[in-house]
């Protein structure tokens, strides 16, 4: 116990010297790994503030051609070539020299590529992922075809001045750019490990051997001196029993046993109540089996609960009864050779059914044999019952692969309307990356085309009765905006212990939305002059009425018919007279007011609603402008074209109460105006009372 004892002394110091050491020779490639990664920032820095230095183009050093730039090569005055090396390319070619010299190997690495050649390795990918999350750096030691390694890497901040080059990537000033991975050879500095540990070794095993000595000399002696009182006590207690009475030795040794097995008669009940109340209120299911046919002996509530049946029907069954069909041959060859006494788990997980096949479930077994002297062994096992949970487990496992491979973007927000989790798909359509809006209101998203009033009704609604659907506007990164068709739940009071208040799915509606207003703008549009058509017109018209009528306003209705407009089609074809048309109906569009409505009814026919009138003379205003305008010559494809107009004009209430009549007015007025010679608008004349 001594030697033991020692020995664990000499191998705990040893093995703290040996720590020691360890991190000694760690802290010293730390600090040559920093030390040569600060210099290669220190010079990566230095060529970005001067914006890329130029060199001359040689063999070894050739235009960069991931560098864009638009002056990366130069000519001089007197013809010599030269090319911008911008801080990568730089960085890579003081790794080839820095190799060459001392066999230290630097890579300028990223996890946003624009170089294929500067991809990182899987521990770089690590170290990258590490600085993500806070880390400053990271040092390993690694041995690969190259002998032993130290592996240092650091996270190369964005500055002011990486943001000429890299701004355009969506970098900001203090984002991680990448990092410089800095190899180096670790022979010379493992060999000094092993040689200090070998004097280390040294000291404390000569130590500890002497330590030893001494302890070995001290145990001989008090050995010595324990013989010979053992021998002078020995004496003793021989003289003591020739004199004890052996009747007296018989009946003490015999009230001693009868005690002794009282005691553990006491003992052996205490602990079979102990055992059998531990088995009775255990969660798991326990039987006891025997061999060799592993009938159950005996089985607790918690089986009978397993299988559903009663404890009875299961007590003297083989297990093997209550193993499901599919297994029951694996299960059947483990305890033949637990019985044989061959290497078998402990531990496994087995579905368990009825012997009619029913009720399956699915346990975790622990099986541990009970040493006894009889020669047919007993085994205890153990069934947790794991049904519930498996289930469980597959659900959400179905419920994160929906997540992952919906095509809806999909959020997930806690009950103070924080973003807890989003989906591929929601990045795929709002741009935003999970890293950008986990934690933030989904406000974040929105383009500000919706009112508050907008929000406090969808929130009422979601309240009152736990979903909400609808358009909703929102904007890209980028600025894009676009609309989606947007449904928000109410997780249900099982799913809140997970922190999710609600979810929310949408998809992107916004090509649909534009194919919709494409389709309504023809629908009601003039499909040559994009003027309002005859049926929009008749709408508006009504609407003016409405109103009118309402408020006690007055509005007006023009007709308006291009004089000489056939002689133009005739004379000089279908598309010249296109193109007056459309030329007219801008022309009008600009006399008029922006409350008015133009509309082309067909052909040459043209009319104009003016809603709101402050007083006659305005309508005369507005039709003696459309009839100077259209009276302007016409540039068209045939050379210069003339028409005058033709307009007839009727007043709400005056010239007519209804549609039928306003308009029969102002008919009327159009052919006045034609009969009185064109180029001109006339009044309608007032209906009698």
């Amino acid at each position: 116990m001594a030697y033991l004892l020692v020995a664990l002394l000499a191998g705990s110091l040893l093995y703290v010297e040996f720590r020691g050491i360890d991190e000694q020779m760690s802290t010293l490639a730390r600090e040559r790994g920093a030390i040569l990664f600060r210099l290669v920032e220190l010079t990566r820095d230095w060529n970005a503030r001067h914006g890329g230095v130029y060199v001359p183009i040689t063999e070894a050093t050739q235009p960069n051609p991931y560098l864009k730039h638009p002056r990366r090569d130069l000519e001089t005055l007197d013809g010599k070539h030269l090319t911008m090396v911008n801080p990568a390319f730089m960085t890579r070619q003081i790794a080839e020299i820095a190799e060459q010299a001392d066999g230290v190997r630097f890579h300028l690495t990223s996890l946003n590529l624009i170089r294929p050649a500067n991809a990182a390795d899987a521990w770089e990918r690590e170290a990258l992922r590490s600085f993500e999350q806070g880390r400053t750096e990271v040092l390993d030691l690694v041995v690969d075809e190259r002998g032993p390694q130290h592996r240092y890497m650091a996270p190369l901040l964005v500055k002011q001045a990486c943001l000429g080059c890299h701004a355009e990537q969506g970098y900001k000033i203090g984002d991680i750019r990448g990092g410089i991975s800095v190899t180096m050879p670790a022979g010379k500095i493992l060999a000094v490990r092993e040689a200090q540990r070998f004097r280390a070794a040294s000291v404390f095993g000569g130590g500890a051997l002497c330590l030893a000595l001494l302890i070995h000399f001290v145990i001989w002696v008090s050995r010595q001196n324990f013989l010979r009182l053992q021998e002078i006590s020995a004496g003793q207690e021989r003289l003591i029993a020739e004199r004890t009475a052996d009747l007296s030795t018989l009946n003490g040794q015999l009230l001693e046993e009868v005690a002794e097995r009282k005691h553990k008669e006491v003992l052996i009940s205490e602990s079979e109540a102990r055992y059998r109340s531990v088995l009775e209120t255990s969660q798991d299911a326990i039987v006891i089996v025997e061999a060799p046919c592993f009938k159950i002996a005996y089985a607790n509530e918690q089986m009978a609960v397993l299988m559903g049946m009663e404890l009875s029907r299961i007590l003297g069954e083989p297990l093997l009864n209550f193993v499901s069909a599919s297994e029951r041959s694996a299960v059947e060859g483990n305890l033949v050779r637990r019985l044989q006494g061959g290497p078998v788990s402990a531990t496994s997980r087995v579905r368990f059914a009825r012997p009619d096949g029913g009720h399956l479930r699915v346990g975790d077994v622990h099986v541990a044999r009970i040493d006894r002297a009889a020669q047919d062994g007993q085994w205890v096992v153990s069934i947790k019952d794991v049904t519930e949970r498996l289930a469980d487990e597959r659900a959400l496992q179905i419920s994160a692969a929906v997540m992952e491979s919906a095509s809806e973007g999909i959020i997930v927000t806690d009950a103070k309307n924080h973003i807890m989790q989003v989906n591929p798909a929601f990045t795929a359509i709002t741009g935003y990356r999970p890293c950008d809006v986990l934690g933030k209101n989904p406000s974040c998203l929105g383009s500000g085309r919706h009112d508050p009033g907008f929000f406090q009704a969808l929130w009422q609604q979601l309240g009152s009765e736990g979903r909400w659907a609808g358009e909703v506007w929102n904007r890209r990164p980028d600025g894009t905006v676009y609309v989606v068709w947007l449904s928000i739940s109410t997780i249900s009071e099982e799913g809140v212990e997970s922190g999710g208040r609600h979810v929310a799915t949408f998809i992107d509606i916004t090509q649909r939305k534009e194919v919709e207003e494409l389709l309504r703008h023809r629908a009601q549009s003039d499909p040559l002059t994009d003027l309002p058509n005859r049926t929009v017109f008749y709408d508006r018209l009504q609407m003016a009425l409405v109103q009118a009528r309402r408020y006690g306003n007055e509005f007006a209705l023009l007709y308006i018919d291009l004089d000489h407009f056939k002689e133009v089609n005739d004379s000089m074809g279908h598309a010249a007279g296109d193109e007056l048309l459309v030329e007219a109906a801008r022309r009008m569009k600009q006399v008029v007011r922006d409350s008015d409505t133009v509309a082309r009814l067909g052909g040459d026919e043209f009319a104009v609603i003016l809603p709101q009138l402050r007083g006659r003379d305005e309508v005369g205003e507005i039709a003696r402008r459309i009839v100077a305008a259209l009276l302007e010559p016409f540039n068209v494809s045939g050379g210069e074209a003339r028409v005058s107009a033709s307009v007839g004009v009727a007043i709400y209430p005056e010239h007519g109460c209804d549609l039928e009549s306003i308009r029969g007015s102002a008919d009327a007025a159009l052919y006045a105006a034609k009969d009185a010679g064109r180029n001109g608008y006339r009044l309608a004349v007032p209906r009698a009372a």
